[in-house]
């Protein structure tokens, strides 16, 4: 085992770290995988080499002490699956990655398939029954090494793999053939001066110092500076078992992102591609598939995808990006990290994650979240088609919205020298790599004929707000310019990038713009988080002071809650704010919660499994009396979300807008319709379960409270999900009748009942 220090640990060893200080010795890779292990999802074994070591590497060279951590990192692995490095009965390969502790999407180095030898691809493809796979990873592992460890120039592993390979990198040759192509490039590589070992110990070494360099490469120095990150932090590496997607039929690989990231969208998006290992999904080099594509292909696999999802995408608090494999229909998870998303993606991510009563973000931290855009807020085309004049040169995928006036570039070094003058420049590439950073930066807009929404342009061109259209097939990009359907566009001359249609029109067309909704919403909400909010003393609320709170139905608060302040504590449970304090901390003190932002908590996975067992044994106990008041809550709430909508949607001259709460008299008329056609209603309710379980009764308390701050003026109170408002406890009342009916809400929502 790797010892706890601070050079290297074990995935296992790892879950020991705070959540809060893995990111900074882990990086980010290495933390997210340590993360969804911890959550039980499927992740192969790994482990980590810090960045702390990245910086003794850096700055006093490798030492034995890292030979040492190698090799216990890998027998650690061996022993989880037992297959071993070295050994073609049961052989081991393993990925090598960067990952810094702040995003940093393709800038540094990765090496696959490390632990490849002859005698294993041999091995591989006997052993799966697929006669291709063992030298098509082998044909990956020489590409990958050569490239990234050895120093081969790109061009010349292109050419060398053209001429052994073929155009299609093999994939047409018979499994006899294609061993002898492999070995052949592996030999043309050694006589141009770059060497791959056949050691698998060697290889693993001298990868995890290749990728240790790769911090201080061009690319990443440039990068950082863009992003204004610090140069003095150093990459982890992550060592993991490899999983394969290019095994047969039923294997693949792919990106998906919980929410669309140029849009903001809550739907998973994304794509795969069968037959294939990670970097050919991300390099855009290849024409990839959609998510929904992989439904009918992979339901089952699909359907456990996006289950994680959604679970990682709550436990960031953001838009999750998630790389994956597909083995023989296995699922595995490589990475999670938070979404590089469009400016107006992030916008609207934010507003919706706020709204969202069970979402860990409130209006507060989503304002927070987005402050550096609002500064400088996107607009959004105006609902009108491109000018009747404007000849459309060329249509692909959406990639990074807004709209760019530039003169056409297909070279770095000439983007960078026009842009240097002054010009804008649209730079269109057939597909993009890091090597591209620096030209990317300055562009105005970006083109490439490959690729999809998650390939390596994209990412980049969102994260850094620069409309972009990728898989644009029909361009042929040359040195002069680019031709389309046998139409010139030479060096120089003036296109028009649209990312919100995925266009690329000739000529100047920069289209009128207007503000989105988004921007007049969140500063709705700025102002109103910036009136003073009404508090009240324990004294002025009748609360008592008195003995501690039952432990267990602290439990239960928490858990129905999803997550509890010690004020939304004392709200519920109309205690002191002392009391809710001292409450949360024993069960800290107990392990039973887990630390969130904004001094709030959530319990961990076996102290909810707790709670959810106290539920089954109250619904056995309460399912005969609760279940006949179920009709008349149901109508009743039915009316509620009618009024809630009323509440944050109003109609003005024709068309529904959102409620920004500037017209005093229709807020007024909706408080009046809570007051006199809900509340009484749902009291009425309240005193029927309460007398079937006591404390029930609060319930009503808590809905009256809420009603007496909203007539007050508190506008927060009606639906704000982090306060406790009518809208909050009016979920919890009906999660509480759900399951004290022995239901769930999932089975409720098929019903048409949630």
């Amino acid at each position: 085992m790797i010892r706890t220090a601070p050079l290297g640990f074990t995935f296992a060893e790892a879950t020991e770290l705070d959540i809060s200080d893995r990111p900074g010795l882990l990086g980010g890779k290495g933390a997210a995988l340590v993360r969804m292990t911890e959550l039980g999802l499927p992740v192969p074994p790994g482990f980590v080499l810090t960045t702390a070591a990245c910086r003794e590497v850096l700055e006093a060279g490798w030492h034995v002490a890292l030979d040492d951590m190698l090799a216990a990192g890998v027998s650690w692995i061996e022993q989880q699956l037992d297959r071993r490095l070295r050994d073609p009965e049961a052989p081991l390969l393993v990925s090598v990655r960067s990952g810094a502790p702040v995003s940093m999407p393709g800038m540094m180095d990765t090496v696959l398939n490390v632990g490849m030898t002859d005698a294993v691809a041999e091995a591989l493809s006997a052993r799966s029954g697929v006669g291709f796979f063992g030298w098509d990873t082998a044909r990956r592992f020489i590409q990958s090494y050569a490239a990234v460890v050895a120093t081969a120039p790109a061009g010349l592993v292109g050419r060398l793999s053209a001429e052994c390979l073929g155009p299609d990198e093999g994939r047409s040759l018979p499994p006899g053939a294609l061993a002898a192509a492999t070995r052949q490039l592996r030999e043309e590589l050694a006589a141009a001066g770059h060497d791959i070992p056949d050691d698998p110990v060697t290889q693993l070494q001298q990868a995890v110092r290749a990728v240790f360099a790769s911090w201080n490469s061009e690319r990443a120095i440039l990068y950082r500076q863009v992003e204004g990150i610090p140069d003095d932090l150093g990459t982890a590496v992550t060592v993991q078992a490899m999983t394969f997607g290019n095994l047969g039929e039923r294997s693949g690989t792919g990106v998906a992102f919980s929410r669309d990231p140029s849009t903001g969208e809550q739907t998973l998006v994304g794509e795969f591609l069968p037959g294939a290992q990670g970097e050919d999904v991300v390099s855009g080099s290849y024409s990839t598939r959609s998510l929904a594509e992989m439904r009918t292909l992979w339901p089952e696999v699909a359907g456990e995808l996006a289950a994680a999802a959604a679970l990682l995408e709550r436990d960031i608090a953001d838009i999750a990006d998630i790389e994956f494999t597909v083995e023989d229909a296995v699922l595995w998870l490589l990475q999670v990290r938070p979404g590089k998303r469009s400016p107006r993606a992030a916008l609207r991510t934010a507003i919706d994650m706020a709204e969202d009563p069970d979402f860990p973000l409130d209006r507060a931290g989503a304002l927070a979240r987005v402050e550096p855009i609002l500064a400088d807020p996107p607009t959004a085309p105006a609902l009108e088609p491109p000018a009747a004049a404007a000849e459309v040169l060329a249509d692909g995928l959406a990639a990074s919205p807004g709209r760019a006036v530039g003169v056409v570039c297909t070279d770095v070094d000439e983007t960078l020298a026009r842009a240097g003058r002054g010009e804008p420049v649209i730079l269109i590439r057939r597909e993009t790599s890091p090597a591209d950073v620096a030209g990317m930066a300055e562009a105005a807009g970006l083109v490439t004929t490959l690729g999809g929404i998650v390939c390596h342009a994209a990412v980049v061109a969102r994260s850094w707000g620069i409309p972009a259209v990728v898989g644009a097939a029909a361009i042929e990009v040359r040195d002069d310019g680019i031709v389309v359907a046998g139409s010139r566009v030479a060096r120089g001359e003036t296109v028009t990038v649209d990312g919100d249609r995925g266009l690329l029109l000739r000529g100047a067309h920069p289209g009128n713009r207007i503000e989105l909704d988004e921007v007049r919403v969140l500063r709705a909400w700025r102002t109103e988080l910036q009136r003073p909010s009404s508090s009240r003393t324990g004294t002025e609320s009748g609360l008592q002071a008195g003995p501690g709170l039952d432990p267990v139905e602290v439990r239960r608060v928490v858990g129905l809650k999803g997550m509890a302040s010690a004020e939304s504590l004392a709200d519920v449970l109309g205690c002191r704010p002392d009391q809710a304090e001292a409450a949360i901390a024993a069960l800290s003190g107990e392990g039973a919660v887990q630390e969130l932002s904004g001094g709030r908590v959530r319990l961990t996975p076996e102290a909810l499994a707790g709670v959810d067992e106290l539920f089954r044994r109250d619904a056995e106990r309460l399912r005969t009396a609760i279940e006949p008041l179920m009709d008349g809550f149901h109508s009743v709430d039915r009316d509620f979300k009618e009024l809630v909508t009323s509440w944050q949607m109003r109609v003005v001259d024709g068309a529904e807008v959102v409620n920004d709460h500037t017209d005093a008299a229709y807020d007024d008329a909706v408080i009046v319709q809570l007051r006199d056609g809900i509340h009484p209603r749902v009291l009425a309710v309240v005193e029927e379960v309460s007398a079937a379980e006591s404390r029930l009764a609060r319930y009503g308390e808590r809905l009256t409270a809420a009603l007496e701050a909203l007539q007050r003026g508190d506008t927060q109170m009606m639906a704000h999900p982090l306060r406790d408002s009518y809208h909050t406890v009016w979920f919890e009342l009906h999660e509480e009748l759900i399951r004290l009916c022995g239901r769930t809400r999932a089975s409720e929502a098929a019903a048409g009942r949630a």
